[in-house]
């Protein structure tokens, strides 16, 4: 089948009638997919200031999937608590206990304890529960670490859970310092730079549309814990420079694809389709959902004709866009979450279930639909596998990342029958069983 014959078989779309939440149709109770269990062999607690902390090893290695500290970053890191955090935060309406609520409050500690003056936070801890202060990767500054410090403490003020309302309360004041620092980012939003022919805003080029999306998913948690018209104002501000990132259409590449930074567009982190329907229907705001809605109506289907992919340059060859440096390896659950994200949000919006079967398709990955051929993810272990290097070889190792974005994936699967079917049928053809 050609590439424009799948996309259309794919997407046949029903109509845009904001919805207020996913459709669920529950004749049947949701299957549960995601296991925490190997995210709990993960998780360590300890005193630090007299806060009881919850962190994650970022690296566990096979087979014995014991930690292994980084000398130059350390044993855990925001970027990975925050991830934790989410997943717990929606995890516990469904699986009240106290032993998942006290994660919620120790992840949600650490990240509050690794936030600096400025109002920005170190990443990386050490063994010794120093800070790492000096890595590249782990500086106070506008980046990666400090927007998912954002999206997991707003996600922890839209739980309505007695006893949190104090940490709730005290989260407020990095999420407003965070926001701060956000009114400062784009003075340059009107201005225009050019890569390879291809026009991006300025304020983007070196902050990225990838951590813009971030940025707006959390802005999105934030206001509908606490609506404001400063909040309102920055989700339109983010959004709107989001709209300038988009390139190519149903027969154009790159298929409605947001580019991630400059002209180049990566698998991992891809959250701006996500970010940009969740938002839309938070604020009713029409632009946005039809502009998530075309990545994934279009480039979705081509990134799964393609066996996934993991990266590319765009650039312009006279009156036509060419995707170039394509690249299809690695392969990692990072990749393919925010598509899942994207893909249900998209459902939820429309009630069309061929953005749920996209969902299902995009989630088989886990299970053994990738170019390796392999199961990358266990139900049984909760352990998610780091990657897939080649058609040839596996990262078994199992850290925090894979994990968490594996257990996000199929969280938000798991309570949506339409995708859940189209799972379990490909995971029949690969495994004879559901």
């Amino acid at each position: 089948m050609s590439i424009r014959a799948s996309l259309e078989a794919a997407v046949v779309l029903s109509g845009l009638a904001l919805l207020p939440s996913c459709p669920r149709q529950r004749e049947t109770p949701p299957v549960e997919l995601a296991n925490p269990a190997h995210l709990e062999h993960l998780y360590e607690a300890f005193e630090a200031e007299g806060a009881q902390l919850g962190a994650v090893w970022i690296y566990c290695e096979a087979p014995d999937y014991h930690l292994v500290a980084d000398p130059d970053e350390g044993f855990t890191c925001v970027d990975d608590v925050a991830r934790a955090l989410v997943f717990y935060c929606r995890y516990y309406p469904s699986h009240p206990s106290p032993e998942v609520l006290e994660k919620v409050r120790t992840l949600a500690e650490f990240l509050l304890y690794m936030q600096a003056e400025n109002g920005f936070f170190y990443n990386f801890l050490f063994p010794d529960k120093q800070i790492n202060t000096t890595h590249r990767n782990s500086r106070p500054e506008a980046a990666f670490w400090a927007w998912r410090a954002f999206w997991g403490l707003s996600e922890l003020n839209l739980l309505e859970v007695e006893g949190l309302s104090n940490l709730q309360h005290r989260s407020h004041k990095a999420l407003d310092t965070l926001v701060a620092r956000m009114d400062t980012l784009c003075s340059t939003s009107g201005d225009k730079l050019i890569f390879d022919g291809i026009e991006a805003p300025a304020c983007l080029a070196e902050l990225g549309g990838d951590q813009a999306g971030l940025i707006l998913a959390g802005l999105a948690n934030y206001y509908r814990a606490e609506p404001s018209e400063r909040l309102r104002a920055l989700m339109l501000f983010f959004g709107n420079l989001l709209l300038e990132t988009q390139y190519g259409g149903p027969d154009s590449a790159p298929y409605g694809a947001f580019l991630s930074w400059r002209n180049y567009w990566h698998a991992w982190g891809n959250s701006q389709a996500y970010a940009l329907l969740y938002a839309g229907r938070i604020l009713e705001y029409q632009p946005f959902i039809d502009a998530g809605l075309r990545e994934v109506r279009y480039f979705y289907p081509y990134c799964l004709e393609q066996g996934f992919v993991n990266g590319f340059r765009l650039a312009r060859e006279g009156d036509s866009l060419a995707l170039a440096d394509i690249q299809q390896f690695p392969q990692i659950a990072y990749g393919v979450r925010p598509m899942v994200f994207a893909s249900l949000e998209a459902f939820a919006i429309t009630g069309d279930t061929a953005y749920a079967q996209t969902a299902g398709r995009l989630a088989a990955w886990f299970f053994g639909s990738n170019p390796a051929g392999q199961a990358m993810y266990g139900p049984a272990t909760g352990r998610a596998f780091d990657g897939i290097e080649s058609r040839e070889k596996i990262n078994r190792n199992s850290g925090a990342e894979s994990t968490i974005e594996a257990l996000l994936s199929l969280q938000a699967l798991e309570t949506v029958p339409a995708a859940v079917q189209v799972l379990n049928a490909i995971k029949r053809n690969h495994y004879g069983r559901d």
